[in-house]
C-alpha cells in the first residue's frame, strides 16, 4: 500500500544536518485529496524525486528544479525548469498558477515562507 503524505527526500549527500544548516523545498503530494492544480517535484539537480516526496531538504546554493504541473480535472501536465538560489534555514513553496481559461498550468512560482 502507498501512502500519500509529507514524506521528505534529501538532495545532498552525507549526514542529515540541522535544519538551520538546509533550506527546504515544498510541493504537492502526487496522491493527494483532489486539489485542481498540483505543482510535483520530479528532479533537484541530478537528485531524481519519488512521487511520495513533497518535501526536498537542499544545501544553500543554486539549484535547479523539475516539476510536473497538473492539472487532473483537465488531464494535463506541463512541466517546468526552475531555478533557485536557496538559503540556509528557509522554507520555498511550488505555487502553481493556472493559464487563462482555466485548462492548464499557465506557471509554477517558488514563496520563500
Amino acid at each position: 500500500m502507498l501512502l500519500a503524505g509529507c514524506a521528505t527526500e534529501r538532495a545532498y549527500d552525507g549526514a542529515r544536518r540541522p535544519k538551520d544548516e538546509i533550506a527546504s523545498i515544498v510541493g504537492a503530494p502526487a496522491l493527494n485529496a483532489g486539489l485542481p492544480i498540483e505543482a510535483i517535484i520530479r528532479k533537484v539537480d541530478a537528485t531524481v524525486i519519488g512521487v511520495v516526496y513533497t518535501h526536498v531538504q537542499v544545501l544553500p546554493g543554486p539549484h535547479t528544479i523539475l516539476v510536473d504541473c497538473l492539472m487532473p480535472a483537465e488531464h494535463t501536465t506541463v512541466r517546468f525548469v526552475l531555478e533557485l538560489e536557496a538559503e540556509a534555514g528557509e522554507r520555498y513553496v511550488l505555487v502553481p498558477e493556472s493559464a487563462p481559461g482555466n485548462h492548464s498550468c499557465g506557471e509554477v512560482r517558488v514563496e520563500r515562507r
